[in-house]
């Protein structure tokens, strides 16, 4: 499933108890609305199990000012629904500082220059690597 407008678009899918989202163009608030009831979706569907996210934003360019305020709520209502791990696939230089200033908004401690990617293959590495070190943190 994804969603489109006429600035950008965003897909998600799910493999095994990761969920991934491919974003491109200009993210707006729009894209993160529709972006927030799949994601909501796909949290529902791991009922209850931890789980890691990966941004797939390869070919993503900026994100609007309210598009950053969204994503600060969703970086909250991931974290609430058992997110372990999170890795961006990046490449702008202006989408890279918003999501530093996300992060840091949303006080998520994390090392961004760790979980920051420039190919999808690995940040899949990095999740798996990492989700299975802290499942394991649980134990």
């Amino acid at each position: 499933m994804g969603f489109k407008n006429k600035y950008g678009q965003v897909s998600l899918y799910t493999e095994n108890n990761v969920v991934i989202a491919h974003f491109s163009g200009y993210i707006t608030s729009g894209l993160l609305r529709a972006f927030k009831i799949e994601l909501c979706e796909k949290i529902q569907s791991l009922k209850n199990q931890p789980w890691a996210y990966i941004s797939d934003s390869f070919d993503v360019l900026a994100a609007t000012p309210e598009a950053e305020k969204e994503m600060i709520n969703i970086s909250h209502l991931m974290k609430a629904n058992n997110c372990l791990s999170s890795a961006f696939v990046l490449t702008s230089a202006i989408a890279i500082n918003q999501m530093k200033r996300i992060l840091e908004c949303a006080k998520r401690n994390v090392n961004f220059s760790e979980c920051l990617f420039t190919d999808l293959d690995s940040a899949k590495q990095f999740i798996s690597h990492n989700l299975k070190s802290k499942q394991g943190q649980l134990i």
